[in-house]
């Protein structure tokens, strides 16, 4: 028989358990099969239970302690610290296992509620749906609770307060919304929040730590003295925009929850509701806003007549055309413009009859009546109460693109650009209230701020700090340099023939 003996890097010291209860507050979506009800289905178990996989879970918390760990440069590069390797493990055989177990986590409602969302993409020349790029997703609605389990065992060798920290990090970024799962979550898909955790500490030297872990009941063991916490420091760079906006007019992104069967008491058309509230979901907002931003950057000359990139692209990601083969795809990679999906408030659905006009004769077409229920503010006097929150971030800004931003945001404020549908016939038009701008450097904790006011229908910058800001218009009126955090995959070099 052979003689099998534990090393000490081996041996088990310490475990930590975390409990907490996940709930959405946008749409999610959790890959599955696909079957007829969506080209893009939600994931199940056997029993037809939601779940989401352990290994999302894991992966998310990876990306996100790694952004704040290692600086952009090294980050894009895959470069990890020994720490994150520790706890997360690695592809190099000299790389431990991982010292993080993330289960999969349940859904603990009682019966989940899903809906179906279209999605279309919009061409870039005309602002209007593509041909051939009609797509749907089924969601999981908001206010959904999944139940997650994270397990961080630590060996003999490890660096025990190290790992600890860093467990206790992806606690508390579940506790501030900071990590989203799923997928289209720069898109505002798969933000919510753990409101708290319930955390056990089994020190493995103690018999009746043992024991407890042993018979299961490693709840009875209680950290009191552990709570969620942020690191020390913070790597990340970032632009933020936090909106406030007033409806000028009304706004209708429309829902697919009409069916052929419906009532006749139901419209054709209704503005989109998750979990019985108006919403404007982040997908509308980063296409209408991606669409004014490209048009601000074609007549600032950002594209160069001699290449074919598109600098917004490096911001807002490359477009997936669907109608072309995978072989004439173009490469893909990830959006550093982060959109949340929020609330319409302030508002209330009205039904309106229509009918098309035939451009021959000027009367109404025949069988061409149609009704629909867009949302309209409930007051067009005051503008202190805002009916939409935009909320938008851009990772690893460069003055430029910064500068874009705020000349597409003034359009948004102005009116000069509208959301959803039936913009030509006015729909969407906003109307700018406040907003408050940060810009969060690698070198510090806790972003720079501005906030913009309306004042005599001006958008203007409070205390006069306008500097920088009025320094990143200049970059974006004069561009002449590639994006310095884009995410563009490197192209290989091409050997010359010999």
């Amino acid at each position: 028989m052979t003689d099998v003996t534990t090393t000490k890097s081996d041996a088990v010291v310490r475990r930590l358990y975390a409990r907490g209860t996940w709930k959405l507050d946008s749409v999610a979506h959790f890959g599955g099969d696909e079957t007829s009800i969506a080209d893009m289905c939600l994931l199940k178990d056997a029993n037809g239970n939601l779940f989401i996989p352990g290994a999302s879970i894991a992966g998310a918390a990876r990306s996100f302690l790694a952004q704040q760990v290692k600086p952009w440069a090294e980050y894009k590069d895959g470069k990890e610290s020994p720490d994150l390797k520790n706890l997360f493990g690695g592809a190099d055989k000299d790389d431990t296992m991982s010292a993080l177990i993330a289960a999969d986590a349940r859904c603990v409602c009682e019966q989940a509620k899903t809906a179906i969302r279209d999605g279309v993409r919009v061409g870039p020349a005309f602002g209007s749906a593509a041909d051939k790029a009609k797509f749907d997703v089924e969601v999981v609605e908001r206010d959904t609770e999944f139940e997650l389990n994270l397990t961080c065992i630590i060996r003999d060798g490890d660096d025990r307060s190290r790992l600890e920290n860093l467990f206790l990090a992806i606690l508390y970024a579940f506790q501030q919304g900071n990590i989203y799962l799923g997928a289209r979550t720069r898109r505002g898909y798969g933000r919510g929040k753990v409101k708290s955790w319930k955390i056990s500490n089994l020190e493995m030297d103690k018999p009746q730590d043992v024991m407890a872990w042993l018979r299961g009941d490693f709840w009875l063991r209680t950290a009191n003295d552990l709570t969620p916490s942020p690191l020390s420091f913070d790597q990340r760079q970032y632009f933020r925009i936090e909106a406030d906006f007033k409806l000028r007019t009304s706004l209708l992104i429309r829902s697919s929850s009409v069916g052929p069967n419906a009532p006749d008491e139901v419209p054709d058309m209704t503005h989109l509701h998750s979990n019985g509230k108006p919403v404007l979901p982040g997908t509308s907002f980063a296409g209408a806003f991606r669409h004014r931003a490209a048009l601000i950057a074609d007549i600032l000359k950002w594209r160069k007549k001699t290449t074919d990139e598109d600098p917004v692209y490096e911001m807002f990601g490359p477009v997936h055309k669907q109608e072309l083969p995978v072989d004439q795809q173009n490469e893909l990679w990830a959006s550093r413009v982060w959109i949340e999906e929020r609330l319409v408030e302030q508002v209330e659905l009205r039904w309106q009859d229509r009918v098309a006009i035939d451009r021959f004769t000027g009367g109404s077409l025949d069988g061409a009546l149609f009704n629909e229920k867009p949302a309209y503010p409930l007051s067009l006097k005051e503008l202190t109460e805002p009916n939409i929150r935009l909320r938008l971030t851009l990772e690893e800004p460069d003055d430029a693109e910064i500068g874009l931003l705020l000349l597409t945001l003034r359009d948004f404020w102005y009116g000069h650009a509208a959301l959803g549908g039936e913009t030509s016939n006015g729909r969407g038009t906003l109307h700018g209230i406040k907003a408050y701008l940060q810009l969060k450097c690698s070198a510090s904790l806790d972003p720079k701020v501005w906030k913009l006011v309306d004042k005599d229908k001006r958008m203007i910058i409070e205390k006069d700090d306008e500097g920088f800001l009025q320094s990143c218009v200049k970059e974006a009126q004069n561009y002449s340099n590639d994006p310095s955090g884009s995410r563009r995959p490197a192209k290989e070099e091409e050997t010359p023939n010999v």
